[in-house]
């Protein structure tokens, strides 16, 4: 079901009758499947009926045993903000069918397992999850946290503080290892700062230590993004694949059944973090994510609960609800489309599902038995990046004089060309918001005296202006094709508009393999991409930074992440941006003053114009079963909460 550029634009209108804005009445909250009755245990559980065969036979301990002295306890507002959405405690059983493009689909963003937990995606509301307690000390330069005592690995085994230390020393200080110190564990995210310092106090209690105020660390604790993998793996499990504690003979044969040469090649593919949940090596990995990999065959994944997740809601029900999820693994979206138009997708949303298919996922509702609703995005729109670093190692480029302009002049004429409202009208069908940041007016007279202003006012034979130095200029946009379906039909009215002043500008999709290639080689001029801007300000993502997706100035980030053996040595003003960046991060985001460093950060991000938003924020498609409950409500700010909260989700029916 691919469809053409126009066709995403205004050409989906031709399917008459069908709403564009997915508006149909949301479920009912009244229960419709009778709930059952349930026994409680001494400590007030319910133990999930999809286990009761295994704990009646020995093989798994009774549910009171299983759980941690404390648990997570789910109601109204832990996962879900609760003006993003209901809650109800829900009914064991049912299976969540999805059919992702890729192994684990989006198991890994639902995984449950971060150290800190919040509901959305915000980090001023968290509260210890796999940890019972977190004290980050009164400078911010130190954080001591206390693991739950009895949480225990999905195979049963306790988690302690040796899963942290195996970590830390035994791979992320190792050099044989190869396992690369995450960032986040840099001071300040800094990677020329000192890393954290691990002190292990006891069986459950350990304290990280940076040399600087680093309170942004506490949204790396929060964020899906690092994971549980940050500070914890299971040691008990990954330590027969380390030569110093597995018996030679052991390694050599587990080397030999894996087909690896080195033990490092070996650990790397047992080692998995929750975005490789659904890779064959994740058998028998003990995670403590809400369901564990049971089944590998062809291209179905089935996960089965974790009997010791140890997350209850407040009638005492073990979550998840859900007792297994099945991916059925498709070749593309189109395929995943007819998915859910043929009623085989339990939840979907995401990057999978697009706002140009909305009128084919309600065509589909009564077939397929589905709900649609829209939802804010956890990405910003379309972004167009300009990279500062492009030729400077060219001498008196032109395009180096017009980016590193004080004025940004030629960064303001690009942004006046541009008419964001006939991009939301055009590809998005008007439902994006209001312009945002750069993007705030759109005046072709004032882009035409920048462009004058900064000496581009002769033109060629065919009209087009020159470089301020007579020769012929080209305003390059390449982008990622096979991203997202909005790219090309967005680049062609960038073309027009930004062409409308006068700039001859060529546009050019390619592959996505390939636009990394070009992006960290410094070889593009200006691009097409997204990256996960409302999510900034929580501190949860920080991919505004000038190599992460779109890129701006690659060169400079090659240099300050090498520690200067590569790229480009910062400019003075380039170099503001990193001092900003790195400010931002001494604070707690949520704070009054990481407020005030973020807002500058973002300040000068538009005022030097890395990027101009093509229109204000998205809007996306979710589609879930009617039978499912405490999914977000029409109109939440981020879709990804659809699946973030997948373990509470349950079937009414």
């Amino acid at each position: 079901m691919s469809l053409t550029r126009r066709e995403f634009g205004l050409g989906v209108l031709a399917l008459a009758g069908v709403p564009l804005v997915a508006c149909s009445p949301a479920p009912s909250t009244v229960a419709k499947r009778p709930r059952p009755v349930e026994k409680r245990t001494k400590r007030g559980f319910v133990e999930p009926p999809f286990l009761a065969e295994r704990v009646a036979s020995g093989a798994l301990p009774p549910i009171d045993e299983r759980l941690p002295e404390q648990c997570f306890v789910v109601g109204a507002g832990t996962l879900l903000r609760s003006s993003n959405g209901d809650w109800t405690d829900g009914i064991y059983g049912g299976s969540i069918a999805n059919s992702p493009t890729a192994p684990t689909g989006n198991l890994n963003i639902a995984a449950g397992s971060t150290i800190l937990r919040s509901p959305g995606q915000e980090s001023d509301v968290s509260v210890p999850n796999v940890v019972s307690k977190f004290v980050p000390s009164k400078d911010l330069r130190s954080f001591r946290f206390t693991i739950r005592r009895g949480l225990r690995w999905s195979d049963g085994v306790k988690v302690t503080t040796e899963d942290v230390r195996f970590l830390f020393e035994d791979l992320y200080q190792n050099p044989q290892a190869n396992v690369a110190l995450p960032t986040d564990l840099y001071t300040q995210r800094n990677t020329t700062l000192e890393p954290a310092v691990l002190t292990v106090i006891d069986a459950e209690t350990f304290v990280l230590t940076f040399s600087r105020p680093y309170g942004q660390f506490v949204a790396a604790l929060n964020s899906w993004v690092a994971g549980i993998n940050l500070l914890f793996v299971p040691a008990h499990h990954l330590k027969q694949f380390h030569p110093k504690y597995a018996e030679k003979a052991a390694l050599d044969a587990a080397l030999k059944k894996n087909n690896y040469k080195t033990w490092p090649q070996l650990m790397a593919a047992k080692n998995l973090s929750e975005w490789s949940a659904g890779e064959a090596d994740a058998l028998g990995l003990p995670v403590l994510n809400a369901w564990v990999l049971t089944k590998v065959d062809g291209q179905q994944r089935i996960f089965e609960r974790n009997p010791y997740f140890w997350h209850v809601d407040r009638s005492g029900h073990q979550l998840p609800y859900a007792d297994t999820v099945v991916n059925n693994i498709v070749v593309d979206d189109d395929a995943l489309t007819t998915a859910i138009m043929d009623g085989q997708v339990s939840v979907a949303a995401g990057d999978n599902v697009t706002l140009n298919k909305i009128p084919v996922y309600k065509q589909s509702e009564r077939h397929a038995g589905t709900h649609v609703f829209t939802t804010g995005s956890f990405n910003f729109p379309v972004l167009l990046f300009l990279n500062h670093d492009y030729n400077y190692d060219k001498p008196h480029d032109p395009w180096q004089g017009l980016v590193a302009d004080p004025q940004h002049r030629f960064g303001q004429a690009i942004a006046a060309a541009m008419d964001a409202n006939e991009i939301n009208n055009s590809v998005y069908f008007g439902l994006h918001g209001p312009p945002i940041l750069n993007s705030k007016h759109h005046d072709p007279d004032l882009a035409r005296r920048l462009l004058d202003e900064v000496g581009m006012q002769r033109t060629d034979s065919d009209g087009f202006r020159l470089a301020p130095d007579g020769s012929p200029f080209t305003f390059s946009i390449t982008f990622p094709a096979s991203l997202a379906p909005d790219f090309a039909p967005v680049a062609e009215l960038l073309k027009s508009q930004i062409g409308a002043v006068g700039l001859r500008v060529a546009i050019k999709g390619i592959d996505g393999s390939l636009f990394s290639q070009k992006a960290n080689g410094n070889q593009l001029m200006a691009s097409l991409h997204w990256n996960d801007g409302p999510a900034w300000g929580a501190g949860i993502s920080n991919d505004y930074m000038p190599a992460d997706k779109g890129p701006w100035s690659p060169a400079t980030w090659a240099y300050v992440s090498s520690q200067g053996k590569q790229g480009r040595k910062p400019p003075p003003y380039l170099q503001k941006f990193y001092d900003l960046a790195s400010e931002r991060t001494q604070y707690v985001p949520s704070s009054p003053e990481g407020k005030l460093a973020f807002q500058r950060l973002m300040d000068w991000l538009t005022g030097n114009y890395a990027f101009i938003p093509t229109t204000g924020l998205k809007v996306k498609p979710n589609v879930v079963k009617s039978s499912v409950r405490n999914v977000p409500r029409q109109g939440a700010p981020f879709e990804l909460d659809t699946v973030i909260n997948l373990e509470g989700v349950w079937f009414d029916e």
